[in-house]
This record gives C-alpha cells, sequence and structure tokens, in this order.
C-alpha cells in the first residue's frame, strides 16, 4: 500500500493489541473482501490516537463511508482473515500542536470529524447541562473541514477533553474522521 507503511498483517485483534501497548497514532488500513453487505470490495480503517482506536469505517469503491467498529472488523479478520493490514504513522505532533499555533504539516495530517447522524438525545440524560453544553460547543467547532488540531485550538477547553469527547461522540455514531 505505501513504503512508509508498517505490515501489521499478523491479525486484527494482535496488532491493534501492540499498538495500544505502544501508544501508536495513525491509520491502519486493509482491503476487505465483499464483506457487511457491501456488494464488493471495499477498504477498512482504523485511525488510533495513542493507541486506541478513535474511528472506525469502510469505504467502498465509490469513496462512499460506512460506519463500522473494531469488534466486528477483529471478527471478521480472524473468521475471514488475516487480511494484508498496513499501518500508516503519523506523529505526536499532531496533538502536541493543539497547544500552541498548529503547524501547516500537522494540520494537514489531522483527521477532520464529520457529523453523520443527530444526538441521541435519550443517552444524554444524565448528563449534567454543563457537560452538554460543552459537548454542544464541540459539536458546532465540527464541520466537516477543521480538523482535529484545528478545533482543540479554536476552543477553549482542554486537548484531553476535546479527545474524550470525540471519542464519545464516535461513540455514539455521531461522528466519522476523515484523513
Amino acid at each position: 500500500m505505501s513504503k512508509d507503511g508498517i505490515d501489521a498483517s499478523l491479525g486484527l485483534a494482535f496488532s491493534l493489541e501492540l499498538f495500544k501497548r505502544y501508544q501508536q497514532n495513525g491509520v491502519l488500513q486493509a482491503e476487505l473482501p465483499r464483506a457487511f453487505g457491501l456488494p464488493r470490495r471495499c477498504k477498512a480503517f482504523l485511525h488510533l490516537a495513542r493507541g486506541e482506536v478513535v474511528s472506525v469505517y469502510l469505504e467502498d469503491h465509490y469513496g462512499q463511508r460506512y460506519s463500522s467498529d473494531k469488534e466486528s472488523l477483529c471478527r471478521l479478520d480472524a473468521e475471514k482473515g488475516p487480511f494484508e493490514w498496513m499501518f500508516l504513522p503519523q506523529s505526536t505532533s499532531i496533538e502536541q500542536s493543539a497547544i500552541s499555533a498548529p503547524s501547516a504539516a500537522a494540520t494537514a495530517r489531522s483527521p477532520v470529524p464529520t457529523i453523520i447522524s443527530v444526538l441521541p438525545q435519550e443517552r444524554l440524560v444524565t448528563w449534567s447541562p454543563q457537560q452538554k453544553d460543552v459537548l454542544y460547543t464541540l459539536l458546532r467547532a465540527i464541520n466537516g473541514e477543521r480538523n482535529v488540531a484545528d478545533i482543540k485550538h479554536m476552543l477553549p477547553l482542554s486537548p484531553e477533553l476535546v479527545d474524550e469527547l470525540l471519542r464519545i461522540l464516535l461513540d455514539l455514531n455521531v461522528i466519522v474522521f476523515s484523513a
């Protein structure tokens, strides 16, 4: 796939454990056979931040994206694979650049969150008004063009809080990330 990538074809679950242990940042991707009801081959993408999976999606040959999850891909890889996974590392300067003004090179590599569905209000019933306000502040900053580094830089929130809120939005299937 890329001469700069790392071959991670020993199995998705095993590779994810290694990337988690060494807190790697980057994108893990593979071409999959017909899977998850898609009529043709597709590519699977798992975005990692400090070893944690923060975004998972499939992309068909038309460029259309479909939400997925780590567990389903691990199960498919174990049953039908292992597939040829390639890890494309990203430098940690992306996260550090959010504290100061982000450089053009760092922001070019930072993933871009895009809203794909409405926020399920029933999941926020136990949240305090202050917690909801912080979440809505982040949602207003997501426009499908700003990357994570830009959002962290513009909001009066800690980078760690932005990361946690983005993880929550991913878990709720409200956003996806693109490179």
